[in-house]
């Protein structure tokens, strides 16, 4: 099991980071994104596919890493906005582990992962593993307009794959979401906007 967490550096490559900001466009310009934007603090995505697939494609890192075989479950987009806090928290029962991902350029790099009592700072392209049952762990206040912040959520239960739906990209079943699930949604986020307007 894996002993609270694992900073594996530069993961990521810019270029894919760039592409996953490309793709978020495109589903924002054609009415593909699901989720939930009522709160003005928070924006949340669920299911977006090119990140369903990154959490099948982790799942074998995920397993190496902690050292039992687990399954993916979800995926989560927070787009958190200026001043908002994610309280500390442990995960609920079908997430064993998660991967942390930050989606942003480098010069907003300075926004710590807590776990329990220890600060843990991540660039641009790090992936942070964290036994998220276990441990608490969450962030102070986001101190930019806005971040992007991607979870990879796994499980070690066989019976939780994929949060119990049929397969990855499919909507949650309805005891995992209980505000309303909306569809066609927009992500609110400067560059993103820019590549719509002008790329995309």
């Amino acid at each position: 099991m894996l002993n609270g967490y694992k900073l594996i550096k530069s993961a990521i490559s810019e270029r894919e980071i760039e592409l996953m900001y490309r793709y978020l466009a495109i589903m924002d310009s054609t009415g593909n994104l699901n989720g939930n934007t009522d709160s003005e603090n928070v924006h949340m995505y669920f299911a977006v596919p090119y990140f369903e697939a990154m959490l099948s494609y982790y799942s074998d890192l995920v397993s190496e890493t902690v050292g039992e075989k687990v399954y993916p479950s979800y995926s989560f987009l927070w787009n958190y906005k200026e001043g908002h806090p994610v309280v500390m928290h442990k995960d609920r029962d079908s997430v064993d582990y998660i991967i942390s991902l930050n989606i942003n350029n480098r010069a907003e790099n300075n926004w710590d992962f807590l776990i329990e009592d220890e600060r843990i700072s991540m660039d641009a392209g790090d992936i942070l593993i964290v036994n998220g049952k276990e441990y608490k762990h969450g962030r102070e206040p986001c101190p930019y307009t806005n971040r992007l912040q991607l979870i990879l959520c796994y499980t070690n239960n066989e019976n939780l794959k994929f949060d119990r739906r049929e397969a990855l990209g499919a909507d949650p079943i309805p005891e995992v979401i209980t505000d309303p699930f909306k569809t066609g949604l927009n992500v609110d986020d400067s560059y993103i906007k820019e590549l719509c307007n002008n790329h995309v």
